[in-house]
């Protein structure tokens, strides 16, 4: 890696496929949505490489009616989760990383597009993580509501925002982080929701698991 990242005084974290591991499901709900249609499902990797915040486009894309609207697929997705939503899980390595990222003194935050309850929901049944951030936004939607978010993260703690850094799985969300000047982090790992192309191509740094974020932020973008 080319640049280097100075130690940030907060890190942020991204929720879903970043904290917690849903991609496997959320690709069920796509599967499901397409059975529901009668319309062949594109393959995950075409998920992972097409899908972004503006999802509609992707679902018109493959075969959806364009008469459908995004209320009409969350029917199918809700009741899919509600079903299978059990098999999605925080990754092993949060608390760990929570835990070290205090002990260096770095504030730790979530800016989300989930629901607030989903997401609360999910932290508590995770070990009640709730308590290891120092902050949490909910319900941030699409680039601009991320935006928005990272820089209310900034106003909140008194901070610059090229002293915090923003670990996303999403093109969306890491175009935010750039765009306000926070420093992005792809997150690369394999069930990330998107590719690692995708994300190199807004992000210069990486992480494949989460634990990897200490190393990087404390030695300017290396991993060790």
């Amino acid at each position: 890696m080319a640049g280097l990242i100075e130690t940030p005084r907060i890190v942020v974290f991204d929720f879903n496929g970043t904290l917690f591991d849903d991609f496997e499901v959320a690709y069920g709900s796509v599967r499901e949505i397409f059975k529901t249609y009668g319309i062949p499902c594109p393959t995950s990797w075409q998920c992972r490489q097409e899908i972004s915040a503006d999802y509609m486009e992707f679902y018109h894309k493959h075969g959806i009616p364009r008469t459908a609207i995004g209320d009409d697929l969350n029917v199918i997705r809700n009741e899919f989760y509600k079903i299978n939503g059990g098999n999605a899980k925080m990754r092993p390595d949060v608390w760990i990383t929570l835990c070290q990222l205090t002990f260096f003194q770095i504030r730790t935050a979530i800016v989300s597009a989930e629901s607030q309850a989903n997401l609360y929901r999910q932290l508590i049944f995770g070990g009640n993580l709730q308590r290891s951030f120092d902050l949490i936004k909910a319900e941030s939607w699409g680039i601009q509501g991320k935006k928005d978010a990272l820089l209310q993260v900034a106003d909140i703690f008194g901070e610059e925002p090229n002293k915090i850094i923003y670990v996303d799985d999403s093109v969306d969300g890491l175009t935010s982080a750039k765009n306000v000047g926070v420093v992005p982090v792809a997150f690369t790992n394999r069930t990330a929701y998107h590719s690692r192309s995708r994300l190199l191509e807004v992000a210069e740094f990486e992480v494949k698991e989460i634990g990897e974020i200490v190393n990087l932020v404390r030695n300017g973008g290396r991993l060790s």
